[in-house]
């Protein structure tokens, strides 16, 4: 299993941005017999490269998972096991740096941050690591803000992810006068206003995955599969049951999981094994 950081200059950003990539590319198994092979055998070139031909490097399944608020591409590693799960499974993993955008497009700033995960980051993957380019093993996912990226985009760029993640996704644009305060920055009318726009016109817009939802099957587009999971302690689980159910309701297939938990890496790390299960 190979830990791999990018850096590379995003036309989406019109900056150099990093991301992690974990790449099941160093099998345990077949790295010992190389090994073996190479010992017994002659040594020569041809020999040695026999050996290494050997090893398979299928294109992998990938998901593409996005962090939280004041969060980067380093929490993964930093705070699950990700790597050990990553393995496991057999998919690569990677992990963009999303800043606190909230994964939606700012034309003012060129900070495109849809495009880029929905689109770029998915066709530069693709280009530098051998990644299955097909849909169905395609993946978006995410946490809180991450959440809600991967919902809001996964539903925008179907045609390129057959399954989505979220987990205790933050649906918060059907209460913005219920939540705004000056004790958190991401909760201040300035930041929210600047991430999302007029207030008032989020809903039923393009940023609301409900919506998004409504219109693809409407317009008879690819339909992600839908996993959603949230803590029963978490002040944003009645939010996520009523997305679940709403989305459910316009013909698409989203598993709900609850339990026990609120919005800290206590429950993702719960949570996100499930998660890869019902991936895969």
């Amino acid at each position: 299993m190979a830990l791999i950081s990018v850096d590379y200059f995003s036309s989406s950003l019109m900056r150099t941005t990093t991301l992690e990539v974990i790449l099941p590319f160093d099998d345990q198994g077949a790295a010992y017999a190389v090994n073996s092979n190479l010992r017994h055998a002659e040594k020569t070139v041809e020999a040695q490269d026999s050996a290494w031909e050997r090893m398979p490097y299928p294109p992998k399944k990938t998901l593409f998972l996005l962090h939280g608020i004041s969060g980067n591409h380093a929490d993964w590693i930093s705070e699950t096991r990700i790597r050990h799960w990553a393995e496991s499974h057999g998919i690569a993993v990677v992990m963009p740096s999303g800043y606190n955008a909230f994964y939606l497009d700012q034309p003012e700033t060129h900070d495109y941050y849809g495009r880029f995960v929905g689109q770029e980051l998915v066709e530069v993957a693709r280009r530098m690591f051998p990644l299955s380019d097909r849909r169905e093993d395609t993946f978006i996912g995410g946490i809180s803000m991450g959440a809600y990226g991967a919902l809001r985009n996964g539903l925008r760029y179907c045609e390129t992810f057959g399954s989505i993640v979220a987990l205790s996704s933050a649906m918060i644009i059907d209460g913005f006068d219920q939540i705004i305060s000056d004790d958190l920055f991401f909760l201040s009318r300035p930041f929210l206003e600047h991430t999302f726009g007029k207030l008032d016109e989020v809903r039923g817009s393009d940023k609301d995955p409900a919506r998004l939802a409504a219109d693809l099957v409407y317009c008879d587009r690819p339909r992600p599969r839908i996993y959603m999971s949230c803590g029963n302690q978490d002040p944003l689980a009645e939010a996520n049951r009523m997305l679940a159910g709403r989305m459910r309701d316009t013909g698409l297939e989203v598993t709900y999981h609850e339990m026990a938990g609120g919005h800290d890496w206590d429950f993702w790390n719960a949570a996100l094994p499930q998660a890869l299960d019902w991936l895969l």
